[in-house]
């Protein structure tokens, strides 16, 4: 049977901006006989959707523990549906779709569990989400499959007692639509006030602990001191509500990140624990942008010899890394740039991660016919 043949539900708990949503979009578009079922309301790429045709399901469930009891809503949509293979994606999604099967005594149909992190430090979070991970680690051995997106977080999640087989399919990066754009540069730069000559800065992720913007805004803070005409541009959800300083733009969340990618000349990845693969930090590459990554997750295999590699929290290692990068010549640095995109185009592609989970999809129904 071909792969995209298939019928695969893609079940997540919503649709607001990040890493797994975007691969999430990206793979459903290369197959057109797959479908989403968002559990919780929020979604930004509703025009995205609705160009591409994809079939959404809308279940609306309230965020809290008696969400539970909305199982019955998930149980209709697999029914009316019919899906070949199920591909639950993080955490909330894999526990409730689970404990739906054992509670309808049915493990018919293939599950595929798809986890992002790497290692969590559930201290800066709820317990609900402890609760999560500690009732998908209890029922690992039920998927057919756990796929993470990184090596870090399948040796995470292999070594905090995860049963069950785990293999890696990195983020695939659409190279088309994050290159470099010339005239939106310009525009982006002239509606912020930044000259051309100006050295930009860019950190995209939601305002969280586990991406801390402390120690970035601190090791900012100290370059600007001396070189007043750099730029921190800060991009994601929350970002609006952190506290103003000299040379620091704080844009919310960004449905059209890919233009201030195309403003920005260095993409910082500052994450403290949790990062699998960051998304935002192949993105910024891709838009031929400098990496500096702290060593969470994936990092160092996503930027390889282009960028800087540092220690998480340390405000004198990132501070050094940024001052070194603005230090280079002209020629050395427009270099870079060409390289970052190169290497992301070379490894992550769009089309290779696509065809990852399609191969997986194709042999997970094949496994299950012997």
């Amino acid at each position: 049977m071909k792969s995209k043949n298939l019928k695969v539900l893609h079940i997540i708990s919503s649709l607001q901006q990040g890493g797994a949503e975007r691969q999430l979009i990206e793979l459903v578009k290369k197959n057109n006989n797959h479908a989403i079922c968002q559990l919780f309301s929020g979604n930004i790429f509703e025009e995205e959707i609705k160009n591409n045709k994809i079939f959404i399901f809308n279940l609306n469930i309230k965020k809290n523990i008696f969400a539970i009891f909305s199982l019955y809503k998930l149980y209709k949509v697999i029914k009316k549906y019919k899906p070949e293979i199920i591909n639950t994606w993080m955490y909330h999604s894999s526990l409730m779709e689970v404990i739906l099967r054992k509670l309808m005594l049915s493990h018919k149909i293939p599950l595929i569990w798809g986890l992002r992190c790497s290692n969590m430090d559930t201290r800066y979070y709820s317990k609900l989400l402890k609760f999560f991970i500690l009732g998908c680690k209890y029922f690992s051995n039920i998927p057919n499959l756990i796929i993470n997106n990184s090596e870090e977080g399948k040796k995470f999640h292999k070594s905090i007692g995860f049963k069950n087989k785990n293999i890696v399919i990195h983020n695939g990066i659409d190279d088309r639509k994050f290159i470099f754009n010339q005239s939106q540069r310009i525009k982006f730069r002239k509606k912020y006030k930044i000259s051309e000559r100006a050295k930009v800065f860019l950190c995209v992720g939601r305002h969280d602990p586990m991406k801390d913007h402390e120690t970035l805004i601190r090791a900012f803070n100290k370059i600007h001191e001396n070189n007043s005409s750099t730029y921190l541009i800060l991009a994601g959800s929350e970002t609006k509500n952190i506290k103003y300083f000299p040379g620091i733009i704080t844009l919310g969340m960004c449905k059209e990140i890919n233009v201030v990618y195309s403003a920005s000349d260095i993409i910082v990845s500052s994450s403290a624990f949790g990062e699998g693969f960051s998304n935002a930090l192949a993105e910024g590459m891709a838009s031929s942008l400098i990496p500096i990554a702290t060593n969470v997750g994936d990092a160092k295999l996503i930027v390889g010899e282009v960028g800087k590699i540092i220690a998480p929290r340390n405000i004198d290692n990132l501070y050094l890394a940024m001052k070194e990068l603005l230090s280079m010549d002209a020629y050395n640095f427009e270099k870079k740039k060409l390289f970052a995109r190169d290497r992301v185009k070379k490894h992550f592609s769009i089309n290779k991660m696509v065809s990852a989970y399609n191969d997986v999809y194709k042999n997970c129904i094949e496994s299950s016919y012997k």
